[in-house]
This record gives structure tokens, sequence and C-alpha cells, in this order.
């Protein structure tokens, strides 16, 4: 009886510790977790903070793609530098007088080889005139120069350039740029199934893009500014028109104070357009 009774002991404390060190790894991993900014109870709660993370901080979200040069604004358009599919090297200036597309495609998506035949056929892209066609790949050591080659019509201009793949923060492939050469700014950008729709889309932005008269366009739009530079140079105009800071016309309170039709030109609720 003693010894079946020591035994039951001794089970009983074999089993106690091996409860306490699962009980303590639990613990263990929960720690992990909380510290790695898992949440622990409701989820509807609090968030818990980071490790290393003070109350009321808030955490950086991550964003796709690289980050842009500090010296330039998300809107701007990089010159075009790579290699053709023959090894010849090769830069295009998006700058001139004339919209430039850029294609950024692939030699292995099935969508793409859609837009490769499209573009074997140049007479029937139905682009609008003066809009040239330039088809970006990935440089050499992510395509193969000789598959990209045997895609590309003659008559396309083709650059291989990963480097043009990170200046324009392209996601993936088929990717269509517009820039506009007279402000050196991307214009339009986005994904198609068809390059009809991308054609009927250049033709809707080449219409934006237009130019005003001179006389009836602001500093901002003729010189292609953007960010804190446009902002500057609208509050300019502003300034210039007798528009201070708080300044009635600043806050309409009713259509009638935006559409003054009564109010003589230059009044006190006269609103100066700025296109």
């Amino acid at each position: 009886m003693v010894a079946l009774v020591l035994a039951l002991a001794f089970v009983v404390l074999v089993l106690g510790v091996l409860v306490a060190g699962l009980l303590r790894s639990h613990a263990d991993i929960l720690r992990a977790l909380h510290d790695l900014g898992a949440g622990v109870g409701d989820p509807m709660g609090e968030a818990p903070h980071r490790h290393g993370q003070q109350a009321g901080e808030t955490p950086v979200a991550l964003t796709l793609g690289p980050p842009l040069p500090s010296e330039r604004d998300a809107t701007s358009a990089a010159a075009l530098t790579g290699v053709t599919p023959g090894g010849d090297a090769i830069a295009v200036d998006v700058l001139g007088e004339r919209l430039t597309l850029l294609a950024f495609l692939s030699s292995g998506c099935a969508t793409c080889a859609g837009f490769w035949e499209s573009f074997s056929h140049p007479g029937s892209l139905d682009l609008p005139e003066g809009v040239r066609l330039v088809a970006v790949t990935k440089g050499p050591e992510f395509e193969i120069p000789a598959e990209v080659g045997a895609r590309a019509h003659r008559s396309l201009t083709v650059v291989m350039s990963t480097e043009a793949w990170s200046d324009y923060e392209v996601p993936g492939s088929p990717f269509f740029v517009l820039v506009d050469g007279r402000t050196g700014r991307r214009v339009g950008e986005g994904v198609a199934n068809q390059f009809s729709q991308v054609a009927e889309l250049v033709r809707r932005a080449q219409g934006d893009v237009r130019p005003f008269d001179v006389g009836s366009r602001s500093r901002a739009f003729a010189e292609g500014l953007d960010g804190p530079a446009r902002e500057r140079a609208n509050d300019d105009a502003l300034l210039a028109a007798g528009i201070q800071p708080g300044h009635p016309s600043l806050y309409p309170a009713s259509l009638a104070d935006v559409f003054a039709a009564d109010a003589p030109p230059g009044g006190e609720g006269a609103v100066r357009r700025v296109p």
C-alpha cells in the first residue's frame, strides 16, 4: 500500500512539472506575440503597442513601391535609359511638344501578349496624331532580349530598363503611363485589358492637357508646378488679386457667394477664377 501511494505521488509530481512547463512555454509565446504587435483579448479594444512604441504614437504605414527621391514629386516623369533587345544603348527623352505613351510590358505575361500583337499593326492602334508609343520592359537581368525582340515590331521603340520601372513606380505588367512632354509630368496612368481602352483614355487626356490661351491659364499650370510649389504659386495669384487670408470669398456660405452674378467686378464679393 505504501509503495502504491509513493508511486501515485511521484506520478502527480511529474505531471505537475510537465503542466508548469507547458504553462510557462505558453506564457513566453504570448509575450513574444505581444511584443510583435499581436493583440491579446478583445479585438475591438485598444490596439496593443509594439515593442518600444510609446503610447499615443502613430505607427508608420507600409507603402507599396520604392520611395520617390526628394528632389521630384509623384507626378514628374524621368527620361528612359537602357538597352534595345539587340543590345544597343538607348535613351528616350519624354520632354518635348508631344505626348508619350509608355507601355510597361513583359515578354512572359499572358495579358501582355495581346498588346505585343496590337503593336505589330501600328496603323490600327487608333492613337491620336502626334502621340509617341514606347514599350518598356525590365532589363536583361530579368528579361531575355531575344524573347522581347521576337515580340516587338521593327517600328516599335523598345527600352529594356529596370530603372525605368522603379522611376515610374510600376506595380506590374501591363501598365501604361501617359506623359505630357510640355510639362514633363505624368498626366495619366493605369491598367487595361485591351489597347482600344488605352487609346480612348489617351484621346480624353489629350483634350485635358491641350494648352489654353496664355492669358487664361495660371502660372502653376503653365509651368507644370505641383506640390508645395503649386500651392505657393496659387497663393501668389490670390494675393495679386487682392484676396488676403480670411477674405470672405474663401469661405462661401452658399452658392450665391460663389456665383455672385450681381457683384461688381473686383468688388468685395467677387471671386477670381484661377484655372
